[in-house]
């Protein structure tokens, strides 16, 4: 048994133990979450092309979000020690589970690669693949459709999140202070540790988070959730330590440094706070999302050449220029990434090449998650797996949504899970991972308007 084997079933003897003491919807959360936060990053892939041998970074990792010839990634593990614990500890709520045409989408994403496997050549097999697919994305789909199902149940992962983010306080001020990476002194080297290390001010850190990136929305997303919290614990006069700790996130969600999370975390609170803003939303969503299509079909078809545009015109010139002395060159870097993929995702582009690695040839990968799934899977699977989020989003946009999240009634969680879940497809767009807890979220607030028509 190797030193990676360990860890994972240690992980699992400790998620048994500490749940027997707890209530299913509490173990089942914190057992997933905890699983993300704290354990360790896939090992590198052996045989393949020495990028950082050259004195480039290794950019041929995968993220653990889609399928490659690793199984057994941090994500899977978390889900997989959260279906355990609720297997053990949890059957009542199991039992009691119904399916719902909202779960379409999320079993067609999961089955996808099998029936693809029937056309193409496929690596991993496709079976390899949809099972990889349902550990990730099925099981926390799932465990929220059964477990965060009502008010009180997303409040337990609210809490749990902001817990655990808090817990990394030590790590965070270790990393900033020693420019030491502890995932390396734990578990052993991190494929991006230097990625992305010097910001504007210092050293950004990485914990145990695959990309520091990464580590940024998710900091973002608990100051969210944790200001979220403070302001409603305001109202019932018990806000002093729930403040402290929304400050004390949002401290940690700036020296992180993520410009692009911390603008996501202003629109989100943007939302959150200000009622108008969600009837706004409300009004321009169905415009944005086509507007999104339109944008995604130049964007793919290459028709805009970006990278001609910023290297030979003025206005282009411009642009580079300021993003360059704005510490912003990271932006434009992404997308000549993606845009020298383009030609070898047209290749298959409607069903996918069923390779996870479709892109070695070309030495790099695309930065993006979308463009990742639509060499992979195509088009149709980049359409399912978008589907699993928008059905969750729809839910919430064309319902009152504003008054769950400000109103002094209510107070219903489910719609700051909403803008967790945006904030993660936002952000994916332009980073190769995704908060998978996010997908948790969207199955819990999947069925809202069935189960509040039902009561």
């Amino acid at each position: 048994m190797n030193v990676m084997a360990m860890i994972y079933m240690a992980f699992l003897f400790l998620a048994i133990a500490a749940s027997s003491r707890m209530r299913p919807v509490q173990a089942v959360t914190l057992v997933y979450l905890a699983g993300i936060v704290f354990l360790p990053v896939s090992p590198p892939v052996d045989n393949l092309p020495s990028l950082e041998s050259a004195g480039a970074s290794p950019y041929w990792v995968m993220p653990a979000a889609l399928p490659a010839d690793i199984f057994f990634t941090k994500a899977a593990i978390a889900s997989l020690a959260a279906l355990l614990v609720a297997l053990l500890f949890g059957r009542s709520r199991l039992n009691g589970f119904r399916f719902h045409w909202a779960d379409l989408p999320i079993l067609a994403w999961c089955l996808w690669p099998l029936l693809q496997s029937l056309w193409v050549d496929a690596s991993p097999a496709g079976w390899h693949s949809s099972l990889y697919l349902f550990c990730v994305w099925g099981i926390p789909w799932f465990l929220g459709r059964i477990y965060l199902a009502n008010r009180n149940d997303q409040l337990i992962f609210v809490r749990h999140f902001v817990g655990l983010s808090l817990l990394l306080l030590p790590i965070i001020l270790f990393e900033t202070v020693s420019e030491v990476r502890l995932h390396e002194l734990v578990y052993g080297p991190h494929p991006f540790a230097d990625v992305g290390a010097q910001r504007y001010f210092g050293y950004r850190p990485l914990a145990f988070f695959e990309d520091g990136n990464q580590y940024g929305l998710w900091i973002a997303s608990a100051a969210l959730l944790a200001i979220w919290r403070a302001k409603h614990a305001a109202a019932a006069g018990r806000s002093r330590s729930q403040l402290a700790v929304a400050l004390l996130l949002l401290v940690m969600a700036i020296a992180s440094q993520s410009a692009g999370a911390l603008i996501l975390l202003f629109a989100g609170l943007m939302l959150m706070l200000f009622p108008p803003a969600f009837r706004l939303l409300r009004k321009a969503a169905v415009p944005a999302l086509v507007l999104f299509g339109a944008l995604m079909a130049v964007y793919l078809s290459g028709a805009l050449p970006l990278r001609t545009i910023a290297k030979e015109t003025t206005a282009g010139q411009i642009v580079w220029s300021t993003l360059r002395a704005s510490g912003r060159g990271s932006l434009a870097w992404r997308i000549g990434q993606d845009q020298k993929t383009l030609p070898a995702i047209k290749e298959h582009i409607v069903a996918g090449s069923g390779q996870w690695d479709w892109w070695r040839e070309l030495g790099k990968r695309p930065w993006g998650l979308p463009l990742l799934m639509i060499g992979q899977f195509g088009l149709i699977g980049f359409g399912l797996a978008a589907a699993i989020a928008l059905r969750a989003l729809w839910i919430q946009i064309s319902s009152r949504v504003e008054e769950e999240v400000s109103g002094s009634r209510t107070r219903n969680p489910a719609a700051v899970l909403a803008i967790l879940l945006v904030m993660a497809l936002i952000d994916a767009m332009l980073n190769a991972f995704l908060i998978m807890p996010a997908i948790m979220a969207a199955g819990a607030i999947s069925v809202v308007r069935s189960r509040r028509r039902s009561e």
